[in-house]
């Protein structure tokens, strides 16, 4: 199974991130990568499923409160997405599998 590199999203922090986008930030931040179906995979070695795509791993961080995105009343989604890379880099990979 070939695995692909994911890379950070070209958009900057400074405004709101996609769901598909902090995603590719949480993943290229802890080193996974893509499987040729969309999962998330850890491990070079032994591929272990971390989430069924980048939008469920996504929607998690959403749920944990490992990424925000605070409303703001007659936002035009211009606002800054906030990563909580503390949280995130405190569990290991099986912890955030579980979660998600």
């Amino acid at each position: 199974m070939k695995l692909t590199d994911v890379g950070a999203p070209d958009r900057s922090f400074s405004r709101w991130l996609s769901d598909d986008e902090i995603g590719q930030v949480i993943a290229h931040k802890r080193g996974w990568r893509l499987a040729p179906d969309g999962r998330v995979i850890a491990g070079k070695i032994l591929h272990r499923t971390i989430a069924s795509s980048l939008a469920a791993l996504s929607s998690a961080a959403v749920a944990n409160r490992w990424a925000s995105r605070p409303a703001e009343p007659r936002s035009d989604g211009s606002g800054p997405t906030h990563m909580m890379w503390g949280i995130v880099d405190a569990r290991s990979d099986a912890e955030i599998a579980e979660q998600i």
